[in-house]
């Protein structure tokens, strides 16, 4: 019963923080909405920092899990790049999680706590691990993983952003149609052939 009311608070407090980012939430409404006393709410998740940080956790530790779960030992690095890239994509996907850190980095990340950042990092580390890897074995050439990490994540965010917009303009219509509107197989696979080919030949 109280895993269940977290839950269903969590879920209320994502949605307005999705829409409204930190300062602009209250957590007055957020209690409305989940149809609680803000004295009860208060007892199940804390104050708006301690619920701001809860609604953060939990997005990223979904997105961090992809990575982890999809990358096995066992494959090789041209394999684990393409499962790398399309737990980014699904990332990319996740319009809740990108509305509320992207909102707060762009009013200079005040209120994102420290282990948003230290979470990117470990994602930046494991994409660096599987390029060295590949150079190891000479089936990648020498990049910067910073930056092609940075390009990767930027391109997923931006397609989920702009590409909506483009099919509604009628813009590009048939080379969106070829690859969807959304994260399809035939969208990570024209990424990770682009990447592979770009690394081959550094």
């Amino acid at each position: 019963r109280r895993q269940e009311k977290m839950r269903h608070i969590l879920k209320t407090a994502t949605e307005v923080f999705a829409e409204k980012g930190y300062a602009g939430a209250s957590t007055n409404e957020i209690a409305e909405l989940a149809g609680i006393s803000k004295r009860s709410m208060y007892y199940y998740m804390g104050d708006k920092d301690t619920l701001y940080a809860s609604v953060l956790k939990e997005l990223l530790n979904g997105a961090y899990e992809l990575i982890d779960i999809n990358i096995k030992d066992n494959l090789t690095p041209e394999e684990k790049l393409r499962y790398f890239i399309c737990s980014v994509a699904q990332v990319g996907s996740d319009r809740k999680l990108h509305s509320i850190v992207l909102r707060e980095l762009l009013s200079g990340g005040e209120f994102l706590p420290k282990y948003v950042v230290e979470g990117l990092d470990k994602l930046f580390a494991t994409f660096s691990s599987i390029l060295e890897e590949g150079k190891k074995e000479s089936r990648f050439g020498d990049v910067n993983p910073f930056v092609a990490c940075m390009m990767l994540f930027s391109f997923f965010v931006h397609w989920n952003l702009v590409v909506p917009f483009m099919t509604k303009a009628d813009l590009r219509t048939a080379e969106i149609k070829a690859l969807g509107t959304g994260v399809s197989d035939q969208l990570i696979d024209e990424v990770h052939k682009i990447f592979v080919q770009f690394l081959k030949k550094r």
